[in-house]
Formats: C-alpha cells, structure tokens, sequence
C-alpha cells in the first residue's frame, strides 16, 4: 500500500492596494465614468502629455 503524499500549505498572497485614487462615491452615490476619464482625455490630447500622464500617475 502506498503511503499518501503530505499536502503543501501554500503561503496566502497579498494583493496590493491600487495606486491611483479615484474620486469617493460621496452622498449622491455613483460617480460617473467620465467623471473619471475627462482627465485622461484631455492630457492625451496635450502635447506635454508623457509628463503630464507621468505627474497623474505618481504616487503622492
């Protein structure tokens, strides 16, 4: 009779927060996505825009 193999525990990984912070949902319950893509458009739009998406990004 074979003898059974000892089952691994596996560590539980941990997801990182996000970085980018979008606006809180507040009192009048959902925000709107273009809310939240109005910035990205018009830095896209930019001729700086390399900087100005770099800036957006960074952690504050």
């Amino acid at each position: 009779m074979r003898m059974p193999m000892p089952v691994t525990r596996r560590k539980r990984t941990v997801e990182p927060e996000p970085a980018v912070k979008f606006p809180p949902r507040g009192t009048t319950g959902p925000v709107h996505i273009s809310t939240l893509l109005n910035p990205i458009l018009e830095i896209s739009r930019h001729p700086d825009r390399n900087r100005l998406l770099a800036k957006l990004f960074s952690e504050e």
